[in-house]
């Protein structure tokens, strides 16, 4: 059996998240990114109708 789903990406430490992602009305669709995967949250913003955020203390 296969999945459709992507594979996720590899762990990062709480201290290396800089952005989140907060689709307004959809809490299950909050993502946190590195600073490295800022044009990946951009795009997920973009696909979201949402925000790039910085995290505090980022």
């Amino acid at each position: 059996m296969t999945s459709s789903q992507p594979p996720k990406r590899a762990r990062v430490a709480l201290s290396d998240l800089a952005l989140i992602v907060r689709p307004a009305g959809r809490p299950a669709a909050v993502q946190a990114f590195t600073a490295a995967e800022a044009e990946d949250a951009r795009r997920y913003a973009a696909a979201m109708g949402a925000e790039v955020e910085p995290l505090a203390g980022a």
